[in-house]
């Protein structure tokens, strides 16, 4: 789970499946056009057994901070301020999330190779890929 440590930039224009796995989730169409658009970094960061993930979102000065430990499940507000509850787990090669929101529930898959991290999300079917880069 090391090699997730540092920081992590979304390349949005490399996501496919956003509309449909949105949808599945129960995003609104005006929330769906605001996810969008957001670029943002994420560093995660490990002290002992407990993991931070700091999200900087461009053109905001707020970043998001959310702190857990692997197995146990953790409540956190979301960059559109949305309040979930998630359970992120390591199985040796990939992280494995689970989320709920009170639009929906989804699963997560996170994986790491070299200086390039793929997430993928299911929720009924339907699956969002979305890839960052190691900066």
């Amino acid at each position: 789970m090391d090699l997730y440590q540092g920081k992590w930039e979304l390349l949005p224009e490399e996501t496919t499946g956003f509309d449909e796995f949105t949808d599945a989730i129960g995003v609104t169409v005006q929330n769906r056009e605001a996810f969008r658009k957001v670029a943002y970094v994420v560093e995660y960061t490990k002290d002992g057994d407990s993991w931070t993930a700091k999200v900087e979102v461009v053109g905001s000065n707020e970043p998001k901070e959310y702190s857990w430990t692997p197995g146990v499940e953790f409540e956190y507000e979301g960059l559109d301020g949305m309040k979930m509850k998630s359970t992120i787990r390591w199985d040796g090669s990939a992280c494995q999330e689970e989320h709920a929101s009170v639009t929906g529930k989804w699963t997560s898959v996170r994986t790491v190779e070299g200086d390039s991290m793929t997430l993928t999300s299911e929720s009924k079917g339907k699956s969002m890929v979305q890839k960052f880069k190691r900066v």
